[in-house]
């Protein structure tokens, strides 16, 4: 009997930041994987002052917010929490693991540093 084999793929692109010299930078560019398989996605920046690295999920029509690094600290969403590992410094990098793939991991993942804006005014 013959076996069936059945292949993950995973797109990958890195949304950049709008302003000229903030880039961010994701690799690798496209895998496939097999089901069941692991994969390992990673992003990195040098634009002073982002201290998170966000990761979205591209599905047909919409975005998913998949979790975040905020300097060492992880935030998984919790959609996510038994699905992806995150690992690094949002002020540097960031290593996105999606364990124990299926055929609906096949989709496009982003990644994007981002900044906090503090505002503080008089009342």
């Amino acid at each position: 009997m013959p076996s069936l084999i059945t292949s993950v793929c995973v797109s990958l692109a890195c949304l950049t930041a709008a302003c000229v010299g903030k880039t961010v930078f994701q690799s690798p560019d496209d895998l496939i994987k097999s089901q069941d398989e692991s994969a390992v996605i990673t992003c990195a920046h040098n634009i002073p002052s982002y201290e998170r690295i966000l990761w979205y999920k591209k599905e047909i029509m919409d975005f998913k917010f998949m979790g975040y690094l905020n300097l060492g600290y992880k935030y998984p969403e919790s959609e996510f929490e038994n699905k992806i590992k995150l690992i690094g410094d949002g002020r540097n990098n960031s290593t996105l693991t999606i364990s124990n793939l299926k055929q609906n991991d096949s989709a496009m993942y982003f990644c994007a540093a981002y900044y906090t804006v503090l505002r503080i005014t008089s009342v």
